[in-house]
């Protein structure tokens, strides 16, 4: 029995940190308020942690190299905007969780309770997340045309890239 206690207090403070760096990442980012249809979150603020698709913002930075067609454009346009209400729901969830879970003490008689409720809830909004921005990726991705695809790709690839020495702060 005290195995499975540690266990759950385990997945609890796991599930805690992942709120929390989803929280941080957030905050850090500006919040995750969507902008209103049709136009695109001002620079440095309105930020949207996506796993695997790109953000408004960033889509913007790199359309220009992609030779968007106007209609394109706007099919591409018309898919944040209407994907966007329900990232931020997950999202604005998950931030929920984690407030609540650094409201409630470790000794308070109902700990366990809120870390098994939050953890399972962060569970669910995380795949959720995924899976929604995965199927945004798709339909992004069937908009494009076959070069535009391999442009994206090797844009996204360009940014993932770790950094040299001399692109790190402090040259180092």
């Amino acid at each position: 029995m005290e195995r499975r206690r540690l266990l759950a207090m385990l997945a609890g403070i796991g599930a805690a940190l992942i709120l929390a760096g989803v929280a941080l990442a957030t905050a850090a980012a500006g919040g995750a308020t969507p902008p209103p249809p049709g136009q695109r979150p001002a620079a440095g603020g309105g930020a949207l942690a996506m796993p695997g698709v790109l953000s408004p913002l960033a889509f913007d930075r790199i359309a220009g190299p992609l030779d968007l067609s106007a209609e394109q454009r706007q099919a591409i346009d018309a898919l944040y905007d209407q994907a966007l209400p329900a990232l931020v729901q997950l999202q604005t969830r998950m931030r929920t969780g984690t407030a609540r879970l650094a409201r409630t003490p470790p000794d308070d008689p109902g700990y366990q309770g809120v870390v098994a409720s939050e953890s399972e809830a962060a569970a669910d909004a995380a795949a959720r997340l995924v899976l929604q921005a995965s199927q945004l990726r798709a339909q992004i991705h069937g908009v494009l045309t076959a070069e535009q695809r391999a442009r994206l790709a090797a844009l996204e690839a360009d940014a993932q890239a770790p950094a040299g020495p001399d692109e790190r702060p402090g040259g180092r």
